[in-house]
């Protein structure tokens, strides 16, 4: 956990943690980290929970009988659900950032890509597809980039897949995008040119494996034409072998290497399609839900699972209605928001103290300033020197404990941002829809906190 450095952090030094992030703020093309960072999902309760009252004690439970089986088995249930939920939100958030990276700084999360078309004026990032499924069936969705706006060497298509339990992405399978998707795990892949001797386009067959949570190649497919050339390698076509006299032969490779030898090309239609037959054994096609690769296709991704941790954390708080920090998740226009709640209900007066900056506004309380609000590109919102009522940040205020703040923060999915160039800079991720917090401290209380939208991959 993030402490303060010495015995506090001036608001002048915060200001560069204000720098950094407004640099990659959310309008715009700049270039993004190589890899996203986003914390596994956290299990509620306990030492690491977020069951947290300011200012009140734990409440006893009514009554002293036995709680009924079919209530808690109720509560077991809904509990398990709202997991899952918040587990399969919590995934399409990190997708999110990926996609966010590919759009706005074109980049992958793990390698580049071939951006020339795009340079050239060539369509547009919205002219590739993705889709989030579960492609592969292993129980848990994956995220399928199809980028075929590009060079003939530069189109690809990618399966990620990202496990919120363990944090980690892994790359299961990168192919030319002409592929079809099976019920039973497998991939049809068309070659991306046909070099062969048959009018048949060559194709390989892609098996997912649990063990390895990848596809491996399972066989190769081709033709020979004796009407194309009646000769390979020197030696005449085997009519012996055309059985069906078509004067085709196929050449089916078994296992992840290709044949391209003369006496491998010795399979009729009938021998092609039984063999295909089983091993497709009655498999049938996913149609995968693609959707234009641009930011309005997965506007709701962080968003979505954000609410969901504001919900779980909120749940022990009592105060909810007074916090700022959640009006960002609920409010278009977060700052008028914001100043119409601490005016109407705290009484606290806005001024505009440069004439020339009316993007710039102030709160004061007993004509001391304790908010301040700045209405450029996303906008953001601070609060200082003192606690007001029940006004807080995602659950924190002037005042309260380093360490508290860092665990309210985390319950609702904040984590140290990498970005930040001071201590106590959070986010709760990269992608667009995001929420940066900072706060300053002194004597392990927290001084100032500014909050934002954030964006890493934009400026």
């Amino acid at each position: 956990m993030k402490k303060e450095k010495g015995s506090s952090l001036k608001q002048g030094i915060v200001l560069l943690c204000a720098a950094s992030i407004l640099l990659v703020g959310c309008n715009g093309k700049e270039t993004g980290s190589e890899q996203l960072n986003i914390e596994p999902i956290e299990q509620t309760g306990g030492e690491s929970g977020n069951m947290f009252v300011e200012g009140t004690e734990t409440p006893e439970l009514e009554g002293t009988g036995v709680p009924d089986s079919a209530d808690t088995e109720n509560a077991d249930e809904a509990a398990t659900e709202n997991a899952q939920t918040l587990y399969v939100a919590q995934a399409r958030h990190y997708y999110g950032g990926i996609l966010s990276q590919i759009t706005a700084a074109w980049q992958l999360p793990d390698g580049e890509l071939d951006t020339s078309s795009l340079e050239n004026g060539f369509g547009q990032m919205s002219d590739n597809r993705f889709a989030v499924a579960d492609i592969d069936g292993d129980g848990r969705e994956e995220l399928i980039v199809c980028y075929d706006n590009a060079s003939m060497a530069g189109m690809m298509e990618i399966i990620y897949d990202y496990d919120p339990a363990l944090g980690e992405l892994k790359r299961e399978f990168t192919e030319w995008p002409r592929l079809t998707y099976y019920d039973n795990g497998v991939i049809k892949a068309e070659a991306s040119h046909n070099h062969t001797h048959g009018e048949f386009w060559p194709f390989a067959l892609y098996q997912y494996e649990t063990e390895s949570d990848s596809y491996k190649q399972i066989a190769y497919v081709h033709t020979w034409d004796k009407e194309i050339s009646d000769v390979y390698e020197g030696q005449p076509f085997p009519e012996e072998l055309d059985t069906d006299g078509d004067g085709t032969l196929f050449n089916i490779s078994e296992g992840a290497e290709s044949s391209y030898e003369y006496e491998d090309y010795k399979y009729n239609q009938i021998d092609f399609e039984k063999w295909y037959d089983g091993m497709m054994d009655g498999a049938q096609e996913i149609t995968v839900p693609y959707q234009p690769l641009e930011y309005e296709s997965y506007a709701d991704f962080a968003p979505a699972y954000l609410k969901l941790k504001a919900e779980e954390a909120g749940r022990e708080r009592t105060n909810t209605a007074d916090d700022l920090g959640l009006l960002i998740l609920s409010e278009d226009r977060f700052l008028n928001a914001a100043q119409t709640l601490l005016s109407e209900k705290y009484g606290v007066e806005l001024e505009q103290p440069e004439p020339n900056f009316e993007e710039y506004t102030v709160g004061l309380v007993d004509g001391r300033e304790v908010f301040s609000f700045t209405a450029l590109d996303a906008g953001d919102l601070s609060y200082s020197g003192e606690k007001v009522g029940d006004v807080t940040v995602f659950g924190i205020y002037p005042g309260i404990s380093i360490d508290d703040a860092w665990k309210r923060l985390s319950a609702y999915g904040f984590y140290a941002s990498p970005y930040g160039e001071v201590e106590n800079c959070l986010i709760t991720g990269e992608g667009f829809g995001n929420i940066s917090i900072w706060f300053s401290a002194e004597d392990n209380k927290v001084t100032q906190i500014t909050v934002m939208p954030f964006c890493a991959f934009a400026g």
